[in-house]
């Protein structure tokens, strides 16, 4: 036999055996992962990434932090050796995000402690997912990704991810239990419609009942024997909203979950305004100005913002526009015209959103400063500062040990559209579009001369980006929107004689629902 045969089949072996040993004895499975070759030419790579895997798998179980760290440091050895293997990102993405887990987590300064790691961790989690060698491990590294924005309270990205996920591989029991624990978490909380958040949780589960043993392939044992209730739950039986007799851009919003609305999947095309998302009251002293407070203004212009960077994509996306401009062609396959200007012009918008959300926060919190200089990506933060560690706002502070976590949601995203975060190509893509250029190609993305001036993208991988950043701004509103309804909670609650104001509906006052009209 094979002399190359027999070792894989060695390694097999002992693979299975690890992994068997894991869910009943970490901590020997991590003295075995320390015995394995991870030096030998011909071992090196299978062992060493056997090795580096149980001893993150295991550390994580055994909450044994030094076990991680070697782990990290395996995959990172081997990642530097073949930096464009996407299997290795992935793995090194998990360990970082299990790495974080090891760090105190008695306060909310945990999501401060650990921003650089779980940051570096997505990042290398969506590398993964982009690379081009990733069939092997696209649908559970947007799994993965999920999981970690979960843990920062970013669940409408995450059920994004876990949507993708199972668009990849249906059977991924992970990412449908995953996606069925995001609405009945809605469900419980009052959020959106109760009857279609049941029904597409009920689809999810009896997608994962479908592939039960997956459950254990992608997680393990004991996560099997944790989800058990979950998939034994009863959910009332009902059909989702039917799209047999919606609009094509009425299909689009739903196929992407785009629609402004806390039932975040389902989308109800018989209302005839179905982007409902919006927060009903703002308490005020009695002593207040007179007036509607601003900050329904706020949420009625980014509401309309997002809902015309949206619009004004699907368009981008799929009409013929009467092109009068006559263009120089630059011999590097660019593309030019109207229909990839109003590409650059929704991307944009979408990021334009996040700083409204920044100088909402401002108004609704009363936060000091120039109203000027107020920018989503500080500020949640206490001025901060190079050199010096990051801490929260101190009028934020208060309401998010209090358990507002829709702020850390918000804050965490501003994590990730910095330098190394996994959204900052699309951060990228708004700065040049706004300030410099953005120049899209149909083939390939080399320019006939090189400028700092132009950023360079083929306009397949823009259109993606831009789905993606249309999705990212929908979740930040939504986010916004908890945000102000939980802080409204503690506010009634402490501020003693209120005054009370109806604010009605915006289109019943101008008649513009009204069916003679």
């Amino acid at each position: 036999m094979d002399t190359a045969m027999i070792d894989l089949d060695a390694f097999k072996h002992e693979q299975l055996r690890l992994y068997s040993l894991m869910d009943d004895n970490p901590a020997k499975a991590i003295e075995e992962a320390r015995s394995l070759p991870s030096d030998t030419p011909v071992k090196g790579v299978l062992y060493t990434g056997l090795k580096a895997g149980v001893l993150i798998d295991a550390g994580s179980s055994a909450k044994d932090k030094q076990a991680i760290q070697e782990g990290v440091a395996l995959f990172r050895r081997l990642l530097s050796e073949s930096p464009k293997d996407a299997t290795l990102r992935y793995n090194l993405g998990n360990g970082l995000a299990a790495l974080a887990e090891q760090y105190p987590s008695t306060t909310n300064t945990w999501y401060l402690d650990t921003k650089n790691i779980r940051r570096k961790a997505r990042g290398l989690l969506q590398n993964a997912i982009s690379a081009k060698d990733n069939a092997a491990v696209r649908s559970t590294a947007f799994t993965n990704l999920g999981n970690a924005l979960l843990r920062a309270h970013r669940w409408v990205e995450a059920y994004d991810a876990y949507s993708s996920a199972l668009k990849h591989d249906r059977t991924n029991s992970v990412a449908s239990t995953g996606a069925a624990k995001i609405l009945l978490r809605c469900v419980r909380r009052g959020m959106g419609n109760k009857s279609i958040l049941q029904s597409i949780a009920a689809r999810h589960l009896k997608t994962a009942k479908l592939h039960p043993q997956r459950l254990a392939e992608l997680a393990g044992m004991k996560a099997q024997k944790e989800l058990q209730h979950l998939l034994q739950m009863k959910l009332p039986e009902s059909n989702p909203p039917d799209l047999m007799g919606a609009s094509n851009y009425e299909k689009f919003v739903a196929r992407h979950r785009l629609a402004l609305s806390p039932t975040i999947d389902g989308l109800d095309c018989s209302l005839k305004r179905w982007d409902s998302l919006r927060f009903d009251s703002i308490t005020e002293p009695v002593e207040s100005h007179d007036g509607v407070p601003p900050s329904f203004a706020m949420m009625n212009v980014m509401k309309s913002d997002f809902l015309a960077a949206r619009y004004l994509a699907y368009q981008a996306l799929t009409a013929k526009f009467p092109e009068s401009g006559l263009y120089t062609d630059t011999l590097d396959y660019a593309v030019y015209g109207i229909a990839p200007s109003l590409l650059s012009l929704a991307q944009r918008a979408c990021f334009d959103v996040l700083d409204k959300i920044a100088a909402a926060t401002t108004e609704y919190f009363d936060i000091p400063g120039n109203v000027k200089v107020v920018y989503f990506r500080s500020r949640w933060f206490d001025n901060p500062q190079k050199g010096v560690p990051l801490a929260w706002h101190p009028l934020l502070r208060p309401h998010i040990e209090n358990g507002n976590m829709a702020i850390i949601a918000l804050a965490d995203i501003s994590f990730d559209i910095a330098k190394n975060g996994f959204l900052v190509r699309k951060q990228a893509f708004r700065h040049s579009s706004t300030h410099r250029f953005t120049v899209l190609h149909d083939m390939g993305c080399r320019p006939s001369r090189e400028s700092e001036q132009i950023e360079h993208c083929e306009i397949r991988e823009f259109k993606d980006q831009l789905i993606e950043s249309l999705q990212l701004a929908r979740a930040a509103v939504v986010y916004f929107v908890e945000m102000i309804s939980i802080a409204e909670k503690t506010r009634a609650a402490g501020i003693g004689k209120v005054g009370a104001i109806t604010v009605p509906n915006h289109h019943d006052i101008r008649g513009e629902d009204d069916p003679d009209k």
